[in-house]
């Protein structure tokens, strides 16, 4: 059986406020990047939303609506494993707006979304 709508709202806020924003790393980040799979701050969800929806599919935790296909996408992404993957890529020190137009993002978007 599938968490509520509520569940996974209250899911997320209680694991983003225990979280860093992914590109900054300032606390309690309360958006997502939802293809990426990752935690965002406000000032980092302004940016990401200037990259386009299919580069970063932003919400705000707390405001936007979950169905259960977006809380599997923080689920199976996570900040740790984007990292990981953009460390592989040598992508980390790169640029945010470079590091997510980039073909190893748009690769592991894809991994994720197939999980």
């Amino acid at each position: 059986m599938h968490p509520t709508p509520e569940q996974m709202k209250a899911s997320l806020v209680q694991v983003a406020s225990q979280s860093l924003c992914c590109d900054c790393n300032g606390v309690n980040p309360m958006n997502a990047s939802i293809n990426n799979g990752i935690f965002l701050c406000d000032v980092c969800a302004e940016v990401h939303k200037t990259f386009g929806d299919q580069f970063s599919f932003v919400r705000s935790i707390p405001n936007n609506d979950w169905n259960y296909i977006c809380y599997l996408y923080m689920e199976l992404g996570n900040n740790e494993n984007f990292r990981g993957f953009m460390e592989k890529y040598s992508l980390l020190a790169e640029p945010v707006a470079i590091r997510y137009t980039s073909r190893a993002a748009e690769y592991y978007r894809m991994r994720v979304s197939s999980l």
